[in-house]
């Protein structure tokens, strides 16, 4: 087919200028449009005309513009070679329906090399990255060609990620996908704007599966992802061809992950196949953990790859449901590449095989540990590996193992030829910084020959120790006698069934001073709190002490877990220390069954607590009633700054009737916890830290006048503004730091325009100076009241321990003098015990406000109160005259057993007798006869009451209750006279319970009336007046 120059001139430029109209919208632009004669057969030339546009090349046929029709095309990435036969000819070897296809072009305006040129400039500008692959994916001659590439322009700017975008579009077209704009969104801002290297499949999982397809190609071609990741995403097979492919051509690709993606069976022989065919195999970290992988063909074609890869670093094919057989290849690849990299570059650190059975043939692993120096975490999880044969390896090739996790192993109980050699490696190892052997029972000489290696291993750092479910028959004695020599900052004895032997391992572990993590939940009390025996009850509450005692205020613990310990009310006795802990940081007490009231002691002591950060609460039954009172501490608590959210329990405040309360108290928690995490409440935080500090212990001894002293400035201190002096020193070092700032940014930024321009713009640096300034004046204040709060405490001790020591004033009035402070307190500074859910010190368990109330041992107070009698011929009538009122307040003195009582006796007139006396100690009422009365009767001396001898058969003393007011003697009931029938004293007719409500001082006219002979009554002085 001829055409005139003119004819094909005019069909150039109608293609230059309306591309889409021919090839369609996507084509809107072209890079070149040339008349030539293309050949498809040889010796065979036919006039076509060439257009290249975008990341496409087209052949168009027709006379006219209205006739022109696309007659071939092929994307970029299908091109093969490229050869220029002659100066004016080019073949291009293309793929086609996976047949390859040759055409020839000839064109008498421009040369081969131009055209390969221009085919070549495109494919740069749609895959920039692609100069080092260039040599292996195309065959190109002149070789020449393969220099100029790295010199060929670029007529636009690159986007970010390497021109992801433009990449992107292009495999959209060879994919014959459609363009996804949001991906291109998320690459160039996300990824740019967190420097993200990793190529996330879940980031783009809610796609269709084909999708994914031009998003995983991008891998082959860019330099600028270096790894792929998938987790828990389902991966069809045509998105597998396309990692295998990114495996196969990719020189950049650093990272592979695909955990729990079912993959499929024979995917280790793909793998293994396209490492083979690889140029070049960079691959630092693979992870295929949770697949079923059992292919013994494919760990045998992987096992010879091996060798080849000289950077892999990690290896992870846990939970995998490899054979023997599997792991065995895979460790005997890995010893082959280890030896054969002597002088290169393998080097192995974590190798995790963990949930594999490994249990007979173990060979290839025992070599492997023993050569490979270089291993820095070993996981043998959950794989059965008798642990009797690794330690002579481990001597030496694992000395510099930094996580050594043997957990779900096994130990045989009379292989004990190993013991020595277990000791020595834990005596040498120095790079150990966790040791796991959760869920393998270690029999008592294992464990006492690795704790012994431990403790008299001083190169160690403080490591972590986890030890959960490994107690053995006389495991406890062993944990009791070494663990208080080890050095390790983190302890896990969960799931041992220590029970009452948990309290002298707790002891022990007073004299680690690097414990910073303590963790004993779990079924640690499991047998103690199914007996209802007192004893076990007392032990429980000793073991908690010593819980206590290990976040005193020299400890280093920092973070105390007793979750799942269904401890209940127990659990009163860590609530009530937390506020006179200055150490603890996190705690978790989840899913111990503490309730409302436990939410309730726990919420009083955070009102005083000013060193925890986080608190586990979850799954305690805890109602709207508990949330309500954390919220109403957390309005006194501006440290706490983290409570995960109570999941189960708020679940179950949904269902019931309670919800509005609930989610209103759960709001309100957030909101704090917002606030302490953001606002400025340091004040309020140093403020409560003499509650905690010795401080407050002081002023409960100190005199009156040094009481009020101290306590007058507290109040001061915490009113007191920061001072404007140091604002203003602030304020000014932050202009000296703008300026000098202001320089370096001029001095170091390049200028971005002519010198000529003046650019006077101070937006970006007056609100740097604002910024400053704002930064500045808070972290200045939060010192400045941390310093002042410290110092005014240390001096306020040593002035409070000068007064002391000169002073022989008796201070037990203090607590009477103000009441601020208590007089009397417990050495660590506690809180009392609540009298409701309260542990007694017998063991019994008080009172539980969840639970139905249970009768009451003690009669009711209106029982024990004397009746008004009628006019009737009563023999009381004479005696009672009328009720006298007294008052008692018992107060408790911490330290000893002895009880002081203060009494204070009111007498009321006529019919008011009933009302009681106003005073806002009461807690008692008791009733006695009138002291008129009382002061006819004949006393007896010391002397006579104590020579009195009662018969077996008297009644009982009067008991001392009260203080007797001045001028009256509190009576005693005389001895008993010879035995003689009782006569029954008549109840009031209207009153047929008179009988049950009699109180000791209606008993008197009893006895007076039985033994009229010798009416005398004994009287017992009180010893206080």
């Amino acid at each position: 087919m001829s055409m005139t120059r003119s004819t094909v001139q005019e069909l150039c430029d109608f293609v230059q200028q309306n591309p889409a109209t021919v090839l369609g919208n996507k084509f809107f632009d072209s890079r070149l449009v040339l008349h030539v004669e293309a050949s498809a057969k040889s010796d065979k030339f036919e006039s076509r005309i060439l257009v290249l546009s975008k990341f496409r090349v087209f052949f168009l046929s027709g006379k006219a513009p209205g006739s022109l029709k696309v007659e071939k095309s092929f994307h970029l990435l299908s091109i093969k070679a490229l050869q220029v036969v002659k100066e004016d000819e080019l073949s291009i070897t293309f793929e086609e329906n996976l047949h390859r296809k040759k055409i020839v072009v000839k064109s008498s305006t421009q040369t081969g090399l131009f055209l390969s040129k221009q085919i070549l400039s495109a494919l740069k500008h749609y895959f920039p990255d692609i100069g080092s692959q260039l040599a292996t994916t195309f065959e190109i001659a002149p070789t020449s060609l393969l220099g100029d590439f790295e010199t060929l322009p670029i007529d636009v700017a690159p986007r970010p990620c390497h021109s992801f975008r433009r990449t992107y579009a292009a495999l959209c077209d060879f994919y014959e996908q459609p363009y996804r704009e949001e991906v291109s969104w998320d690459v160039e801002k996300i990824y740019t704007i967190n420097k993200l290297r990793d190529l996330r499949i879940d980031d783009f999982s809610h796609l269709l599966p084909r999708d994914l397809l031009p998003i995983v190609g991008v891998l082959q071609y860019s330099a600028y992802f270096s790894g792929l990741i998938a987790d828990g995403v389902r991966i069809p097979p045509e998105v597998i061809d396309v990692i295998l492919s990114v495996v196969r051509k990719s020189n950049h690709l650093q990272r592979v992950q695909l955990r729990n993606c079912a993959l499929p069976k024979d995917f280790v022989m793909l793998f293994a196949s396209a490492l083979q065919n690889s140029s070049t195999i960079c691959l630092e970290s693979l992870d295929l953990s949770k697949n079923v992988l059992d292919d013994k063909k494919g760990f045998g074609a992987l096992s010879l790859v091996l060798p080849r890869m000289p950077t892999l670093r990690h290896l992870n094919v846990s939970e995998c449901q490899l054979s023997e057989k599997c792991v065995q290849l895979l460790c005997a690849g890995l010893y082959n590449g280890v030896t054969a990299c002597k002088g290169g570059n393998m080097q192995l650190s974590d190798l995790v095989l963990s949930s594999n059975v490994i249990r007979e043939d173990v060979s290839s692993l025992i070599n492997l540990i023993s050569l490979c120096t270089s291993l820095r975490v070993l996981d043998l999880t959950d794989t059965g590996f008798p642990l009797e044969k690794i330690w002579p390896a481990l001597k030496y090739g694992g000395l510099q193992i930094e996580k050594l996790l043997l957990g779900g192993c096994f130990v045989a109980k009379k292989a004990i030829e190993n013991l020595q050699a277990v000791k020595e490696y834990f005596s040498m190892a120095v790079n150990l910084s966790q040791i796991n052997f959760n869920n393998t029972t270690l029999p008592s000489e294992f464990l006492k020959n690795m704790l012994l290696g431990l403790a008299s291993n001083r190169q160690l750092k403080p490591f972590r120790l986890d030890l959960d479910n490994v107690s053995d028959k006389g495991s406890p004695q062993i944990l009791e006698a070494c663990l208080g020599s080890i050095q390790c900052e983190s302890l896990s004895l969960r799931d041992n069934n220590l029970e009452a032997d948990l309290q002298g391992i707790l002891q022990s572990l007073l004299t680690v001073p690097c414990l910073r993590r303590l963790d004993i939940g779990g079924a640690n009390f499991s047998s103690l709190k199914r007996s209802g025996k007192q004893s076990n009850s007392s032990t429980i509450n000793k073991i908690l002490l010593d819980v206590v005692k290990l976040y005193s205020d020299e400890s280093s613990l920092e973070e105390l877990i007793v979750s799942e310990c269904r401890l209940g009310a127990f659990l009163s006795v860590l609530m009530n220390t937390l506020g006179a802990t200055t150490s603890l940081k996190i705690l978790d007490v989840s899913s111990n069954e503490m309730g409302n009231f436990g939410a309730r002691i726990l919420s009083k002591a955070l009102q005083v607590n000013v060193s925890l950060r986080t608190i586990l609460i979850d799954n305690n039954h805890i109602g709207a009633d508990g949330f309500v009172d954390i919220a109403n501490a957390m309005r006194m608590n501006y440290t706490l700054t983290n409570i995960p959210y109570p999941v189960h329990d708020s679940f179950e405040c949904m269902q019931r009737a309670e919800r509005p309360r609930a989610i209103s108290a759960l709001s309100q928690i957030q909101q704090l916890l917002f606030r302490n995490r953001t606002s400025a409440s340091f004040e309020e935080a140093n403020c409560k830290r003499i509650h905690a500090a010795g401080l407050q212990q002081l002023l409960e001894k100190a005199s009156e006048e040094s009481f009020r002293t101290v306590n007058g400035s507290v109040f001061s201190f915490s009113n007191e503004p920061f001072p404007s002096r140091l604002n203003e020193i602030v304020e000014d070092f932050v202009e000296q730091f703008r300026r000098e700032a202001s320089l370096c940014i001029n001095e170091s930024l390049p200028r971005a325009t002519s010198p000529s321009v003046n650019f006077d713009s101070k937006r970006a640096e007056q609100f740097a100076g604002s910024r400053l300034n704002e930064l500045w004046v808070e972290d200045a204040k939060h010192v400045f009241s941390d310093w002042r709060w410290r110092e005014f405490c240390d001096r306020s001790e040593f002035l409070l321990k000068s007064n002391l020591e000169t002073s022989s004033v008796d201070r037990s009035s203090l607590g009477n003098a103000s009441p601020a402070f208590p007089a009397k307190r417990s050495e660590a500074s506690y809180r009392p015990r609540s009298i409701i859910g309260e542990i007694a010190e017998n063991g019994e368990v008080g009172v539980s406000l969840d639970a139905p109330p249970k009768p009451s041992p003690l009669q009711h107070l209106q029982k024990s109160r004397p009746r008004r009698r009628g006019q009737g011929s009563s023999p009381l009538k004479q005696v009672i005259v009328e009720d006298v009122m007294l008052t008692s307040r018992s107060t408790e003195a911490e330290g000893d057993d002895e009880v002081s009582t203060k009494s204070t006796t009111e007498s009321e007139d006529g019919a008011d007798g009933d009302k009681p006396a106003k005073n806002e100690h009461i807690t008692r009422i008791a009733m006695i006869p009138d002291p008129s009365l009382l002061a006819q009767v004949q006393l007896k001396s010391p002397t006579d009451r104590a020579a009195a001898n009662l018969s077996p058969d008297s009644p009982p003393p009067l008991p001392q209750r009260n203080r007797p007011p001045p001028g009256a003697q509190p009576p005693s009931l005389p001895p008993k006279p010879e035995p003689r029938a009782r006569t029954t004293i008549p109840a009031a007719e209207d009153d047929e319970n008179a009988n049950s409500r009699r109180s000791v001082a209606d008993m008197t006219p009893l006895f007076m009336r039985e033994n009229r002979s010798t009416p005398t009554l004994t009287l017992n002085r009180d010893r206080d007046e």
